[in-house]
Order: structure tokens, then sequence, then C-alpha cells
């Protein structure tokens, strides 16, 4: 990495450092709020991160792929291994470039922070947003989510000594909290109901893509039934300078085609058919996981800032 830019979020994190030798904070249990990683840690969990993934994409390392991610980036792991026939997608070496990190002091664990970055790939570059978990003290640091934004989220408040604010998920307004987002944003997925969460333009592509689809199966004999709901995996969630938050959370989309009469269910979104290697039946059930970056406001309905699905599974039955 080059050019590290420090935020607030981490000023203080650095003043620390070398009473702290370096080291990270060990585990973070007890009742006492401790900041979830050192500043020289948070730089060496970036740096792995980036060594681990340009290994798998640029070598074919499924190894060092399986070990990038956890929660929604780990659930999708293995499918794109089959999608790319075994091997992790070929996507170029990354590089990140003026990473801000928002530390929070959290109880216990998990522990996590968040990172906003500039990702380069080739002669491009694009704002990414990142989540970073550890699940106990003796586990290492993965990719939780992974979003690339158009532009600048809200802006995220810290605390009198520079570290960010995390935020309870099941704390909030009557009307909405952070661990409520995935299920509106599940409800919004399903039936187009808007009236706590304000979709983005991919959800909204989603929903139009797949009514069309729906349509054109139906001429081949091939019903469609689909479900949204919480992956169950953690919400983060930070606060932002007008006392909202900025919410990271994911949740799963399964579908299902069925072939009736003499229907085929071949005809299915191209992912699937990779996936499945050309194998046709009766049923085929797919599940994609969503991953999303929610503004959460003091008053009013929340809004996906960005959002991002991979396939995660298949079966054929």
């Amino acid at each position: 990495m080059r050019h590290r830019r420090v935020a607030p979020a981490v000023l203080a994190i650095l003043l620390l450092a070398a009473c702290q030798d370096g080291h990270d904070d060990g585990d973070a249990g007890g009742d006492t709020a401790v900041p979830a990683v050192s500043a020289d840690a948070s730089a060496q969990v970036l740096a792995a991160y980036v060594r681990h993934y340009n290994r798998a994409v640029t070598a074919g390392d499924v190894k060092e792929w399986r070990e990038v991610g956890t929660d929604a980036i780990g659930a999708t792991a293995e499918a794109a291994l089959r999608l790319g026939g075994g091997r992790p997608p070929r996507t170029g070496a990354i590089s990140l470039r003026n990473p801000v990190m928002y530390v929070p002091r959290l109880r216990g664990t998990p522990r996590w922070f968040a990172v906003s970055a500039l990702e380069r790939k080739g002669g491009t570059e694009r704002p990414l947003f990142a989540v970073f978990v550890q699940k106990n003290a003796k586990s290492a640091w993965r990719l939780s989510s992974r979003v690339y934004f158009h532009g600048d989220p809200p802006r995220i408040a810290t605390d009198e000594q520079g570290y960010a604010v995390a935020v309870d998920p099941g704390a909030g307004t009557p009307a909405t909290t952070p661990s409520a987002l995935p299920a509106a944003h599940a409800a919004y997925l399903d039936r187009g109901n808007d009236g706590s969460i304000v979709p983005g333009d991919t959800a909204r592509a989603w929903r139009t893509a797949e009514a069309r689809q729906e349509r054109q199966l139906r001429d081949h004999g091939v019903t469609v039934s689909g479900r949204s709901a919480p992956t169950g995996y953690p919400v983060y969630a930070l606060r932002t300078d007008d006392g909202g938050a900025i919410v990271s959370y994911s949740l799963r989309r399964t579908t299902t085609y069925t072939a009736t009469g003499s229907g085929d269910v071949a005809v299915l979104p191209a992912d699937v058919r990779t996936y499945l290697h050309g194998r046709s039946a009766h049923r085929v059930t797919a599940t994609w996981v969503w991953r999303a970056v929610t503004y959460l406001p003091v008053r009013g309905r929340a809004t996906v800032l960005i959002e991002a699905f991979d396939l995660a599974s298949a079966q054929a039955s």
C-alpha cells in the first residue's frame, strides 16, 4: 500500500502505537470497551487481505481464496470456485490507496473495523467500503463485506479520542433499528415493500429483471418462486456525524425453478447453468447472497447506499 492516509478515527491509535510496540490489543473480553485493533495491526490486516487476494486471483491459489473472506464474502467463495472451473476468478491484482480506518471501541468478540479506500486494478480506481472481522482472539482477521461506492459514504462520527462510534444493532428509533434492515431489504426484494427502506438501483434492477425472467420462463413451462431473508450474519453499524448510522449487513435470496409438464429448467440464469455444469432436472434451487451498506437516519426511511450480490449455491433435484 502507498500513501496511507490517517483518519480521525485512528489518530489516537497512532499516538498510542509506540507504547503498544505494534502488538494487537489481545482479547477484548469483559465489560470494558477497548479499540478493536491497533493502528499497526489494522495496516497488517489490509496488507494480508491484498496479499491473499492477489495470490488467489493471479496464481489460482484455492487455499488463499478460501482464506480471504468470512460471513457474506465467505458464503460465496465455494460458488466462485465452481463457476471458475475449480479455480478462483481471474480478476487481476489489486492495491489499496489512501485507506481510512474506522476503528470502534468494542466489548468482547467478535472484533471488527471498517475501511474506506481506493482500490486500484489495472489503470482504474474505485472507492470501496469494507468490514474486517476477527471472530475470536485466536482467529485471523477476514473480510466480511466489500462494496464499491460511486461517491463518499456519510461522514462517520468519532469520540473525543478519535475512535469511531459503534452502534448497537438492536438500538434505534421506534421505526427501525440497524438489525431490522436486512428484513426490510428482503421485504423489498420479495414484494416491493419500500415503506421502511429506500431501495438502491441494484435491487430495483433485480426486481425488473426477475419479473421479465419469470415471464420468459413461464413460456418455457417453468414456474419461479423466490424468497429473501436475513443471512443471520452479524450487522455492523457506525454512528454518523448527524446522529444516524451507516450499517453493513447481508441477506439471502433463494429462488426455485420448477418444470411443469414438458417444461425445461435448462433455460435458467447463466450463472446457475454454469454452476450446475449443464445438468438439468425437474427442479433447481439457487441462492444468492447480498451485501449492502445502508444509511439509517435519525428520522425517516433508511436508504440503501450500495449493494452487491453473488451466487452462493445451486441444487438440481
